[in-house]
This record gives structure tokens, C-alpha cells and sequence, in this order.
């Protein structure tokens, strides 16, 4: 098991992740990583507004960033144009 950080980069500034959480591995640590993006963003939903363009930047457990995920990565956009009444 690796401890990684998730630092979360967005519109109100650097949230450092202090304490780090174990994973076997990057793959594991970016799967919990998007779903984290999806539970801020659905949070910002619920709140009325929506900013995507934030980031989890994860680093190892020497604090080396390993991997960087985009909160645009953790949603797929799309506006289905429905026939008219």
C-alpha cells in the first residue's frame, strides 16, 4: 500500500491534503480521486453553480506529484436538443 495527498486546485485557491490516504495503487488513488471530483461537483450542483476547471494534483508519499486529475475529467458535458412540442 501507497499513501498518496490530494491537493485540490480550484477557484477559491490550494486545499492541501495533510494527511493522505493508502491505496494499492495510482490506478486505485485516481479512481477515489475522480469520485471525489464528483462528490465536490455535485455538491457545487446542488449550491446552483458549476466549475469544472479545478484540478486534484496527487502526490506520493514523498510529496512528489505523481498524477494530476481535472475536474473536467470526472463528468462527460452534454445537452440532449429535444424535437419541439
Amino acid at each position: 500500500m501507497t499513501r498518496y495527498f490530494f491537493n485540490v486546485r480550484n477557484g477559491q485557491g490550494l486545499t492541501p491534503d495533510e494527511e493522505g490516504r493508502q491505496f494499492d495503487g495510482l490506478d486505485s488513488a485516481r479512481a477515489a480521486a475522480l469520485a471525489d471530483v464528483r462528490s465536490m461537483l455535485s455538491a457545487e450542483v446542488l449550491e446552483g453553480h458549476l466549475d469544472i476547471g479545478g484540478r486534484i494534483e496527487i502526490e506520493d508519499a514523498d510529496h512528489v506529484r505523481v498524477l494530476t486529475v481535472h475536474f473536467r475529467e470526472a463528468v462527460a458535458l452534454h445537452e440532449t436538443e429535444l424535437p419541439p412540442p
